[in-house]
């Protein structure tokens, strides 16, 4: 085995699974940021970060990422449209999010064709409660609890992978592959 190889059977990068909203959701998001920033402080999710994580994942050996790819194809599930009309927080981790008063089945049973494929291909992953929400604030200096007069509508038909990559300015989502919802 050469150094090269070697290199690359150490190498892991950051991945999660996620949903990513069109411009248009991402505009929408965007705004209802925007008004909350004057009442919360914090840090603003810049608005190609928004997503919805599915499973995280954590570091993954590189030379695994095409199997985590191909594994992928294996999943049958249905499209869904998410109806985003609540804000709220989180005290422990200072964050405001957006999320529905209730989610669709068709999220969670995405979720768990995720959990149950991973598992099955061997690859490790976050096993915490499924709290799915839209981060809009980091590090929030007060609390925001709120329903929004005018929900989001969010239609979804794909999920992605996405890799979470360091920056000299910061964190970069790089989409690493994405599968169509039936």
């Amino acid at each position: 085995m050469t150094k090269q190889d070697t290199d690359l059977e150490i190498q892991s990068i950051r991945v999660f699974f996620a949903i990513s909203p069109s411009k248009f959701i991402q505009r929408q998001l965007a705004h209802q940021a925007e008004l909350l920033a004057p009442i919360c402080g914090g840090r603003q999710i810049v608005m190609p970060h928004f997503h919805l994580t599915l499973v995280f994942l954590g570091n993954v050996s590189v030379q695994r990422i095409e199997t985590l790819r191909h594994t992928m194809r294996n999943i049958a599930a249905k499209k869904f449209a998410l109806c985003l009309n609540k804000i709220s927080y989180w005290k422990h981790n200072q964050i405001i999010y957006l999320h529905a008063k209730q989610f669709p089945a068709e999220l969670f049973d995405l979720v768990t064709a995720l959990q149950s494929t991973l598992s099955e291909a061997g690859f490790v992953f976050d096993h915490r409660v499924y709290k799915p929400h839209i981060t809009l604030f980091r590090k929030a200096a007060h609390p925001v609890n709120t329903e929004l007069i005018n929900p989001i509508h969010w239609p979804v038909n794909q999920w992605t992978l996405l890799q979470s990559k360091p920056t000299q300015t910061g964190i970069d989502y790089v989409p690493l592959g994405h599968w169509r919802l039936k």
